[in-house]
């Protein structure tokens, strides 16, 4: 069932300058990924959680948002039995990199990343409006703060540049980068051109309109290119690249 999972072995190659990024996240069949107001839902089926922890086990980091850990306080490990008969060859249990964009440092100290039993401690991108005594704190608890110029060509004062992250996840020797949101950081992703594969995983119910889209910025709707489905029980996996404008 997880097969094709295998066949991404240039996530490792190391031969870029800047990482290889890998976009997922679950929807609706309405094109929801959260409920109102961000409410955190289970859409994926324990299939394709699988194949999600799957592939954080083959990336070197994994990016959400500061809402992600505002709303869902994740762990952001690599959960899988690795006796299960149905793991691709040479799964393991390596835990990727969380990083965190946090444009002002709203990062709480109580989260689950800073506990002393989290495998790795938080690297957190942020622009210079952020919150010097947060930091601090922060460094202390074992995160890592980088600052980086706000996002000028955005509307949004204080957003990150992406595409910075990108590069100075590079010079950190990151290879592979899965990004899982949440709306705003798939939106940023997509715009910024930076996303070298997306795995959306679509399940079979509907949120409703009150629910946050995927993409809520028609500027950011992508076009694909190599487009692959896949089942995985009750729901459908979709693995695509992201069409570049000069290709649209």
């Amino acid at each position: 069932m997880y097969s094709f999972l295998s066949d991404h072995s240039f996530l490792a190659s190391g031969n870029q300058s800047t990482p290889f990024v890998t976009l997922t996240f679950a929807q609706s069949l309405d094109g929801k990924i959260a409920g109102t107001g961000g409410q955190q839902l289970i859409l994926s089926g324990p299939e394709s959680m699988k194949a999600t922890h799957i592939m954080r086990s083959r990336h070197d980091a994994i990016l959400v948002g500061i809402g992600t850990v505002l709303n869902d306080d994740p762990r952001l490990t690599v959960r899988l039995d690795l006796n299960d008969p149905e793991l691709p060859r040479g799964t393991n249990l390596h835990h990727p990199q969380p990083i965190i964009l946090d444009s002002t440092l709203r990062f709480p100290t109580s989260a689950t990343l800073l506990l002393a039993t989290a495998p790795k401690r938080p690297w957190i991108f942020t622009t210079p409006a952020h919150d010097p005594q947060r930091k601090l704190e922060l460094e202390a608890l074992g995160a890592k703060v980088f600052v980086l110029p706000s996002n000028q060509n955005n509307c949004k004062s204080h957003q990150i540049d992406v595409s910075q992250v990108i590069s100075a996840l590079g010079s950190l020797s990151i290879k592979s980068l899965m990004v899982e949101g949440g709306a705003g950081v798939i939106a940023s992703f997509l715009k910024s051109g930076c996303v070298d594969l997306t795995l959306i995983t679509i399940a079979p119910t509907y949120v409703g309109q009150d629910g946050i889209s995927a993409v809520y910025d028609a500027e950011a709707a992508p076009q694909f290119k190599n487009v692959v489905y896949f089942p995985l029980g009750r729901d459908v996996m979709m693995v695509a690249i992201p069409c570049s404008k000069q290709e649209v």
